[in-house]
């Protein structure tokens, strides 16, 4: 295997800025759709008083954080990077979901660190949160489709770049070429701006977005019906978006359970 790296870290960084550059310049349904998502957080979740703890609220603002430095690096194009933020984010959120529910789930977060039997308790509790607030976001909203919804994209961030799986590489590889003595393998950082890497990633956003702002909206005391209305909107936006941009995909599988 011979390795041949031809760009510098600035190229890197110029390419990905340049493909920032050029969505936020022109017009893109993908951008447009996440800002509004954008401005669903700050103006219909993350506003007011609400009785949470300062623990669980941090989690809640640090899955907000971590999902929009998410839509940062899709923007640049690195798809496989886009994933590991956006797995992230779900489970922080999920994890002050959980401490909305439970006060004890709080000091077993505080005390990870405490010890080893403190570490193997925080394991145990936290491994299964993503499953565990998506059953019970099914059970309070009487919908068992949606914990499959909330799970598959848990799963699937995992598949496409949380973790170092096939899906993640794969889909980052371009078609083998003879080169004479080497066959010659190039896997793919920045996608350029408008690729189908690219859209998905994006696509990945506007889809966490709405999951994510569910169970956050489960998670705090204080939401308007007008809130939950505005969200079902933005669940019906994806799915036109996902019909006009991925036909094919979107007549296969249908529509996606709110």
């Amino acid at each position: 295997m011979l390795f041949k790296m031809e760009n510098s870290l600035r190229d890197y960084i110029d390419g990905g800025h340049a493909n920032l550059t050029e969505t936020m310049s022109t017009p893109s349904p993908w951008l447009s759709a996440i800002e509004d998502c954008y401005a669903f957080f700050k103006d219909g979740l993350l506003t007011g008083e609400q009785d949470v703890t300062p623990t669980g609220a941090v989690l809640l603002m640090n899955s907000f954080m971590l999902y929009v430095s998410a839509i940062r690096m899709a923007l640049t194009g690195h798809a496989a990077a886009t994933y590991p933020l956006l797995r992230t984010a779900l489970e922080s959120v999920c994890y002050g979901h959980l401490m909305a529910c439970d006060a004890e789930v709080e000091r077993i977060w505080l005390d990870r660190h405490k010890d080893e039997a403190s570490t193997k308790a925080a394991r145990n509790r936290f491994t299964s949160a993503v499953t565990d607030v998506a059953k019970a976001i099914a059970r309070a909203e009487s919908q068992p489709a949606k914990a499959d919804v909330i799970i598959a994209a848990y799963q699937g961030s995992i598949d496409y770049g949380a973790h170092p799986n096939p899906k993640a590489v794969y889909s980052h590889m371009q078609p083998p070429k003879d080169i004479g003595t080497h066959v010659q393998v190039d896997l793919t950082g920045l996608h350029h701006a408008g690729s189908l890497e690219y859209d998905r990633s994006l696509l990945a956003c506007f889809h966490f977005a709405i999951l994510i702002a569910t169970i956050m909206a489960h998670a705090l005391t204080t939401v308007s019906d007008e809130t939950l209305q505005k969200l079902h909107g933005l669940n019906d936006m994806k799915e036109a978006l996902l019909e006009s941009e991925f036909p094919e995909a979107y007549a296969a599988m249908g529509p996606l359970p709110r």
